[in-house]
């Protein structure tokens, strides 16, 4: 008997169809596996950047970098256009635009990578451009590999490009030019806003958007630069194109000069043990007659020359930090090893202290704390020297 169920006459049944040839195969692939391709290519982007990125004053990098933004550009354009058309294009360059938005996304975070580094290297861990531009710069770079942030449409990627030239040239202006000056900055911005204005023009024409209107399309870059601008006038933007690479506290400093070079002998009494997460003697024993030293590395690009401030601050029991002095010197281009300096304090009295290098408009280098102890006795010191 046969016991199969019969279909109902006008009834249909669906058919799921495979994909037929290489490509449709791989665009399913894509599809099935959407999350993992968004992993893919946010490692892929990172891996890619620190496999390239050198110094911030490599002429390669930059160049490398810059062309990123120019391409980035132009794919803008080039998806708008295509977003507005509402249709893709045919044959070998509808396959190959069919990446650019997976492209535009990879630059950016291959870009935004750089930045973070960069930027992390130029902020003070006590610094507010540490405690706070560097998370909003981990959060653009976490925001630009979501899915909802993607969704939002080409106004916010060209924010997000106004973002990235803003960036970019705050640091190439400095190396170029070979110091550190509030109008680079102002110029950087200045220069993004001029460069959001010409292609909110270039693409209004070519993608015959009427919805592309000024407020659309170059409100949320202006709004970006006030953002920033604001940031840097709070100090807040990290002093890039420097960066703070040692800086502890010594009872002496000496300049050795050797057929290798010059180098510097620095002498810490710690008789209280090993203490491996102090720089140099940051609990200070000091007798009568003792100097304080402090003594830095500080990374400047090629043909840079500028000046910083050391400050030093104590702690008044009464009257909270008091900033007493703030030593002028002037850094420049020493290596990849880094220029070094060095101040001192005679005329210390015991208590807690700070030491902050920062630049001529007050943006934090990097910083210490010390603590001075006065040290009455008069046994023999043995003192543990170290080699920079």
């Amino acid at each position: 008997m046969d016991t199969a169920t019969q279909r109902t006459p006008g009834e249909t049944t669906a058919t799921v169809k495979e994909p037929v040839g290489r490509w449709a195969k791989f665009q399913a692939w894509r599809v099935k596996h959407a999350h993992a391709q968004e992993v893919l290519f946010f490692f892929a982007g990172f891996c890619f950047d620190l496999l390239l990125l050198h110094s911030i004053d490599s002429v390669p990098m930059l160049i490398h970098q810059g062309s990123y933004v120019v391409l980035l550009a132009v794919l803008l354009g080039v998806d708008h256009h295509y977003e507005v058309k509402g249709e893709e294009p045919k044959g070998f360059w509808g396959k190959v635009l069919s990446f650019r938005v997976w492209v535009i996304h990879f630059l950016f975070g291959t870009l935004l990578n750089a930045f973070v580094v960069f930027y992390f290297r130029a902020s003070a861990l006590q610094s507010l451009g540490f405690l706070i531009f560097m998370p909003l710069l981990a959060g653009v770079l976490i925001a630009n590999e979501l899915p909802r942030f993607r969704t939002l449409g080409p106004f916010m990627r060209v924010a997000l490009l106004s973002f990235v030239m803003t960036s970019f040239l705050a640091y190439l202006l400095p190396v170029a030019i070979g110091e550190i000056a509030t109008w680079m900055f102002v110029l950087s911005s200045v220069l993004s806003c001029l460069a959001i204005f010409g292609l909110w023009k270039v693409y209004g024409h070519y993608t015959q958007d009427p919805k592309w209107t000024f407020t659309r399309a170059v409100g949320p870059s202006l709004i970006t630069q006030a953002l920033l601008l604001g940031l840097y006038f709070a100090g807040v933007v990290p002093p890039v194109p420097l960066s703070l690479k040692y800086i502890g506290v010594y009872h002496e400093v000496e300049k050795v000069t050797t057929e290798e070079g010059k180098r510097y002998d620095l002498l810490k009494y710690v008789p209280a043990g090993f203490k491996p997460w102090e720089h140099g003697a940051q609990t200070f024993k000091a007798r009568p007659g003792d100097k304080v030293h402090v003594w830095t590395r500080i990374f400047a690009p090629r043909k840079f020359r500028d000046g910083i401030r050391v400050r030093w601050a104590w702690e008044d029991p009464r009257l909270g930090w008091q900033w007493t002095d703030a030593i002028p010197l002037t850094v420049r281009h020493s290596g990849e090893n880094g220029w070094w300096g060095s101040t001192y304090k005679q005329n210390w009295v015991p208590g807690d202290w700070k030491v902050r290098v920062e630049t001529d408009d007050g943006r934090v280098i990097g910083a210490i704390s010390l603590t001075i102890v006065q040290d009455d006795s008069v046994e023999p010191r043995e003192f543990v020297e170290e080699r920079r």
